[in-house]
C-alpha cells in the first residue's frame, strides 16, 4: 500500500505540466524573478494547479532557492493540497536539504501523510539523511503506523522495525543510537500453569487462523504450521517466508520467547514478517501459549 501511494504520488506530480498560472509555471521552472513578479502582481500563493500549491512544485522540482522565496512571501509549509504536503514529496524525492528547509521554517518533523509519518516515510525511500534531518528535529523514532483498517488485523509497523525489515541497516544503526525503545514484556512463566486453552483457542482462531494452519503436516499458508511449535527450532519447519530477523533469532520456542514475540511481533521483535498487533493482554497470551502448548504430539512441559 505505501510502495502504491508513494507510486501514485509521483505519477501525479509528473503529470503537472507547464500550461498553468505564471506562478505555477515559475515555481516548476525555479525562475525567482518570475515568482516574485507573479506574486507582486496579486498572484493566489496558495492557489493549486492539479492539486498542487505553488511551494510542493518547487520542491517537487528541487528548486530549494525557489521554495524558500514562496516560503518567505507566506507559503505555509503545513499546508496539504490534494496531492499532498510539501513535506511528503520532499521525503519521495530524498531531498535532504529540502526536508531540512521545511523543517526550519515550521514544517512538523511528527506530521503525517495518510497516516504514515514522515520519518517511515524516510526509511521506506532509503534516505538516512531524510532521516537524520528529521530526528534531529524531533521526529518520534518510537511513533507506530497503523498500516490498515485498524477494525481488522492492521500492521503494527515502526521506523525501526521497518529498517530492519527492508535490510536499511544503516538506518537501523542510526534509529537505535537515537532512541529507539525495543518492548519487552515481563516474563510469563510462572502464570502459565493457569492459561485456559480452551479460551487461547478461540482467541486464535480469530486472530491468528487466518494466517496459521494448526493440523499435522498440513501445508503452510500466509505463516507457517504451528503443530509443535512449543520446543522446535524457531526457523525449522517448512516455510519459505521466514524473515531474516527470525532466521537470525537462534534456539528453540521456549514459553519465554513466544511470549516476547506475541506481545507485539514488530515491537519485540523488529524486522520480523508477522505485522499485526500480537496479543497485548498479558491474560490473553497466557491462554494463547496454553492453546499453542496442546498442539503438540508430547507437549513441552510447563516451566
Amino acid at each position: 500500500m505505501r510502495d502504491l501511494f508513494a507510486s501514485f504520488l509521483l505519477l501525479l506530480c509528473a503529470a503537472t505540466t507547464a500550461q498553468g498560472s505564471a506562478l505555477h509555471d515559475a515555481a516548476k521552472s525555479g525562475d525567482l524573478r518570475a515568482i516574485a513578479a507573479a506574486l507582486d502582481a496579486g498572484a493566489d500563493i496558495e492557489e493549486q494547479e492539479k492539486g498542487a500549491t505553488p511551494l510542493f512544485l518547487a520542491v517537487r522540482s528541487g528548486h530549494v532557492e525557489a521554495a524558500e522565496l514562496l516560503i518567505e512571501r507566506g507559503a505555509d509549509v503545513n499546508k496539504e493540497a490534494v496531492l499532498g504536503l510539501p513535506m511528503t514529496v520532499a521525503v519521495l524525492k530524498s531531498a535532504a536539504d529540502m526536508v531540512g528547509l521545511l523543517l526550519a521554517h515550521g514544517a512538523d518533523a511528527n506530521g503525517r501523510t495518510r497516516g504514515e509519518p514522515m520519518l517511515t516515510l524516510a526509511v521506506a525511500n532509503d534516505c538516512l539523511d531524510c532521516v537524520k534531518v528529521l530526528v534531529e528535529a524531533g521526529a518520534d523514532v518510537n511513533a507506530i503506523w497503523l498500516q490498515g483498517d485498524p477494525s481488522q488485523r492492521p500492521g503494527i509497523i515502526t521506523a525501526y522495525h521497518l529498517a530492519k525489515h527492508d535490510d536499511h541497516e544503516d538506518i537501523a544503526a542510526y534509529l537505535l543510537e537515537h532512541g529507539v525503545v525495543i518492548l519487552r514484556p515481563e516474563p510469563i512463566s510462572a502464570r502459565l500453569a493457569k492459561g485456559d486453552p480452551i479460551k487461547g483457542g478461540a482467541l486464535f482462531k480469530s486472530t491468528c487462523a487466518p494466517c496459521h494452519v494448526v493440523r499435522p503436516k498440513e501445508l503452510p499458508t500466509i505463516g507457517p504450521n504451528l503443530w509443535n511449535v512449543v520446543g522446535r527450532d524457531k526457523s525449522s519447519t517448512e516455510f519459505e517466508r521466514y524473515s531474516k530477523t527470525l532466521l537470525g533469532w537462534e534456539g528453540n520456542w521456549t514459553y519465554e520467547d513466544l511470549n516476547i514475540f506475541l506481545a507485539g511481533p514488530t515491537l519485540t521483535t523488529p524486522g520480523v514478517n508477522m505485522d499485526i498487533r500480537g496479543v497485548l493482554d498479558e491474560a490473553d497470551r497466557v491462554n494463547v501459549i496454553a492453546y499453542l502448548r496442546t498442539l503438540a504430539d508430547a507437549p513441552v512441559p510447563l516451566p
